[in-house]
């Protein structure tokens, strides 16, 4: 995401917030419109079902409309909005998935770099990933997700995760490779190694 376009985005969510909290409950609309699709497909990566992902993603949308008046202004809406995202995905797991998830999961989340959305283009593609990357542990997971199909930084994933960028950033790396071993292991023409490189 490139500076001015964040910068714009910041600015229109501030405008937006700062009616809301003024008493105009219609401007949540705008936030629910700006904000549904990532978190749905967020909910998404870690719930693998579509039910389970719309109730998710209605319930992080009402919790922060619940904790608007704690926002504080002059940050990144996105980032906060994402933190109570992820942290409610990973309570779902947790209760959900408790074969999956261990205590460890929940300490220090983190990620970095572009997000290559190219690799969804193509469904048989996007099967593929989403099926690894849901098979992954959820700090590797979450910081996959942010990085690659959210487009944060991994500075912002530090601050949405509450973890040094630099922990975020071997999370990347290291989640980065487990994803191309699983992806490899799945293609049948042995090129899923190469589906998470950079486009230049």
């Amino acid at each position: 995401m490139h500076d001015n376009e964040a910068q714009n985005i910041i600015k229109g969510d501030e405008e937006l917030i700062q009616a809301i909290l003024a008493g105009n409950g219609e401007g949540y609309a705008d936030i629910v419109e700006r904000y549904q699709t990532g978190l749905f497909r967020t909910a998404y990566y870690y719930t693998q079902n579509v039910e389970d992902a719309r109730d998710l993603t209605q319930d992080i949308f009402i919790k922060a409309y619940n904790n608007l008046t704690v926002f504080r202004q002059g940050s990144a809406f996105s980032t906060w909005l994402y933190r109570i995202a992820v942290n409610h995905c990973l309570d779902w797991c947790r209760k959900k998935k408790p074969q999956y998830v261990e205590a460890s999961c929940f300490d220090n989340l983190c990620t970095e770099e572009d997000s290559p959305e190219d690799l969804f283009l193509q469904q048989e593609i996007a099967s593929e990933v989403q099926t690894a990357v849901a098979s992954l542990p959820p700090i590797y997971s979450t910081v996959l997700i942010l990085y690659y199909f959210q487009d944060f930084s991994p500075q912002q994933i530090a601050e949405i995760t509450d973890t040094p960028k630099r922990t975020v950033e071997t999370r990347l790396f290291r989640g980065r490779k487990m994803l191309r071993e699983k992806l490899h292991s799945m293609s049948s023409g042995g090129e899923g190694h190469d589906l998470l490189s950079k486009p230049g």
